[in-house]
């Protein structure tokens, strides 16, 4: 298992917690979070179990993190950050992310804080210094929530996506990963 650096935050305002994935006690929690996400056509990553969960947040590489949200005693998202392309020493500067929050704790500056607080801090550790993924066109919310975090839509991809047999529409977003934290 790759060592975590003990990124724990607290906002005592807003009781929003983030921290490292834990493998014991978070991957429940994110596969149904998946789930709801996918029912809602908000994502194109793929359900996992919770024991598949477990099996990656166990063996992240060095470069890899998961960043848990709660509320409360809830579960209300995470973030992933992981290299966009893994395979070229040229890029070794991009990482690949996203954030997938709970329909109950939108519009509340969880997902906000998942980058803020754990993503962010963490590209500067690692070293990525750019940061980009796809979302889907349609998902409105999800593009001006990543447009409020300082990313931009870069390219439109008409038929991207495979939803089941219907091809969607996907734009591709990025940011450069600014090199201090702006104030909140």
């Amino acid at each position: 298992m790759a060592i975590r650096s003990p990124i724990v935050a607290s906002s005592t305002t807003d009781g929003i917690r983030i921290r490292h994935a834990d493998p014991l006690e978070d991957p429940g929690p994110i596969s149904e979070c998946i789930r709801v996400c996918r029912r809602e056509k908000r994502t194109v990553l793929n359900e996992y179990t919770a024991e598949q969960e477990r099996e990656y947040i166990s063996n992240m590489g060095p470069r890899e993190a998961v960043f848990v949200a709660y509320m409360g005693d809830g579960f209300a998202g995470f973030s992933g950050i992981a290299p966009r392309w893994p395979y070229s020493e040229r890029l070794t500067h991009c990482g690949e992310g996203g954030t997938w929050v709970l329909p109950e704790h939108r519009g509340k500056g969880v997902g906000t804080m998942l980058w803020r607080r754990g993503v962010l801090p963490w590209c500067r550790k690692v070293g990525f210094k750019h940061v980009g993924f796809f979302v889907m066109a349609h998902n409105k919310g999800s593009i001006s929530f990543y447009e409020s975090l300082g990313f931009r839509v870069c390219g439109y991809h008409r038929c991207l996506v495979d939803w089941e047999g219907e091809l969607l529409d996907a734009v591709e977003m990025e940011m450069w990963v600014p090199e201090e934290e702006a104030p909140t």
